[in-house]
């Protein structure tokens, strides 16, 4: 008996244990210790996370993106010129495109010069994602840059001073600094209208609260039923009341400005001005308000696309140093085939003039450009005169039918006079457009004339003409001081014998001496240099080569022309002369 008991004890035993391993009490101890378990493994991933998300973000904030305007009493675009290069240089603004700036501002109606002013700045700004623009006041203190807003109020000036009408390098800098002083603050007063709800800041950081709270839910508890035990309501308000002991440091700051209708209209508030700001003594910034000023677009900015213009008026004075070398020739079309004749064969009156030094003279070329400051396409029509007068003085040598030649000296003036009228393209060279070039056309009239000394005894004829010309030009500058010219002109029947004052029929024995009627061909080519030295002055020097060939025919009255001939005249010039434009 006593064996049968402690056997029935211990199953009894047996079977309580079992049936309390399988009560749901100890399953569900169970399983919030296998819940327990990863969550301390995953919060740590999450945080990292989060920072890294933080740091992403940060860097994609731009600089901001201005163009730079016209510059009010700044010729010829100097000073604008120099502070947009310094601004480029600077790299803290993204400085934009004039041009395309013009170009989007003709979509909004506008037209003329009030394309480069602030005028289409409000429409295009936002088009061109432009935070601002800059403009300014060439005076006789000095330079005042201004800083506009996207909607073209303005933000501030300062006072910038120049060096013989430019900025120095160190007033550039200076100029720089403050115009990104007054600049930073513009993108925040842009943002903030973007960010939208500044009353209700709160809402917006608790969403962040969730977030940070449920890494604690594993993605491991499946059960439904089981969720309600995993997120306490105690645990919600904890975090919430360290959030606001967090954020009423940056709340002060900003809820006043938010509270104050400037910030959003910082730039349409002409009367109040931009928000205050502090005196940056370095920047030589003022924040006081001040009046905008109309830009006086004929004597500033750009000319069409242009990033210069062109001046009004040029004026050249200056010497000619000059080569003749003229011959004449019976029976032939070229001195060349007549001189490869025997000597039996030579039969006929010819002559020989050549310079044996070269003679000297004066030389003036007035350019007018009426419209160079307006914006039309018409802006490259102008007018150019001019006057050169050499004198000459050197040995003639005439050959007769006989072969016996005679040497005499022979004194004369060689005259030029230019009245054309020209079409010039202009455009900006070099890497930051800064120079002025042009590629042109010219046409009108031109005299030449080689008066020989009244003796009647001279072995060497005059010869007057008058004629036609048209031609192409092209001015490639390669520094300020350094542009390269080249011109090309085709006379039109320079025949001899036509002029303005015809004395007693001298001018129709230019063609009657050698034949009955006469055939004429001319052309002229220029290369040289020219650049400015200091202000408006600069200089200009120049290689002409001009050629002129005359083919007779019928009988003429000098011995042995009685099939006609040939005239061949050729001057090759240097001109040296100073320069002023206006």
């Amino acid at each position: 008996m006593m064996n049968t008991q402690h056997a029935m004890v211990r199953w009894g035993l047996v079977l309580f244990v079992a049936l309390a391993l399988a009560s749901p009490g100890a399953q569900a101890q169970v399983i919030k210790k296998r819940r327990a378990a990863p969550v301390p493994v995953a919060a740590p991933k999450a945080k990292p996370r989060a920072a890294k998300a933080r740091k992403a973000v940060a860097p994609k904030e731009e600089s901001p993106r201005v163009v730079v305007l016209t510059v009010e009493g700044d010729r010829g675009g100097k000073v604008r010129t120099q502070l947009e290069s310094a601004l480029r240089r600077d790299k803290q603004v993204k400085v934009a495109s004039l041009k395309q700036y013009a170009t989007l501002g003709k979509k909004s109606g506008l037209k003329g010069s009030v394309l480069f002013t602030d005028g289409p700045l409000a429409s295009v700004a936002p088009k061109m994602k432009l935070a601002g623009a800059i403009s300014g006041t060439v005076g006789p203190t000095g330079l005042t840059v201004r800083v506009l807003d996207a909607s073209g109020a303005v933000l501030g000036e300062q006072e910038v001073k120049l060096t013989r009408g430019k900025l120095s390098p160190a007033d550039a800098k200076v100029a720089v600094r403050g115009v990104v002083d007054l600049l930073r603050g513009t993108p925040r007063a842009f943002e903030a209208p973007s960010s939208v709800s500044p009353s209700e800041p709160l809402p917006t950081v608790e969403p962040a609260v969730p977030v940070a709270e449920a890494p604690p839910k594993s993605p491991r508890s499946e059960p439904v039923a089981e969720r309600p035990v995993e997120t306490p309501k105690p645990l919600e308000p904890a975090p919430v009341a360290e959030r606001p002991v967090e954020t009423p440091k940056p709340l002060p700051e900003k809820a006043p400005r938010s509270s104050e209708p400037e910030l959003v209209a910082v730039g349409p508030q002409p009367k109040d001005g931009p928000p205050a700001m502090e005196e940056d003594p370095e920047s030589h910034t003022t924040t006081d308000p001040f009046l905008e000023v109309a830009l006086d677009t004929g004597s500033g900015g750009t000319v069409g696309e242009e990033p210069l213009r062109p001046p009004l008026a040029r004026l050249t004075l200056g010497g000619t140093t000059t080569w003749r070398k003229y011959c004449t020739r019976p029976g032939v079309k070229s001195c060349g085939e007549f001189d490869k004749k025997s000597d039996e064969e030579k039969v006929g009156d010819r002559s020989d003039f050549e310079s044996s030094a070269p003679y000297l003279g004066i030389s003036a070329e007035l350019e007018l450009l009426p419209l160079a400051r307006h914006t039309s396409p018409l802006r490259g029509l102008g007018l150019v005169v001019g006057y050169r007068r050499g004198y000459a003085s050197t040995d003639v040598t005439l050959f007769n039918e006989s072969g016996q030649s005679g040497t005499r000296e022979v004194v004369a003036t060689d005259s030029v006079f230019t009245a054309q009228a020209m079409y010039r393209y202009f455009f900006g060279f070099g890497s930051s457009r800064n120079l002025l070039g042009y590629a042109g056309v010219k046409a009108g009239m031109l005299t030449r004339s080689f008066d020989v000394d009244a003796p009647a005894d001279s072995p060497l004829s005059s010869t007057h003409r008058l004629f036609p010309a048209v031609g192409l030009e092209v001015s490639v500058p390669l520094l300020r001081q350094v542009r390269l010219e080249a011109a090309g002109q085709f006379f039109i029947g320079p025949k001899p014998g036509k002029g303005f004052d015809d004395d007693g029929g001298a001018l129709d024995l230019e063609v009657s001496d050698y034949g009955t009627s006469v055939s004429s061909f001319g052309w002229e080519a220029e290369l040289g240099v020219a650049g400015e030295v200091w202000g408006p002055f600069g200089y200009q020097v120049r290689f002409e080569l001009s050629q002129f060939k005359d083919t007779f025919s019928g009988a003429g009255t000098r011995s042995g022309w009685n099939n006609g001939g040939v005239a061949e005249d050729t001057y090759s010039s240097i001109h040296w002369s100073l320069t002023a434009s206006y």
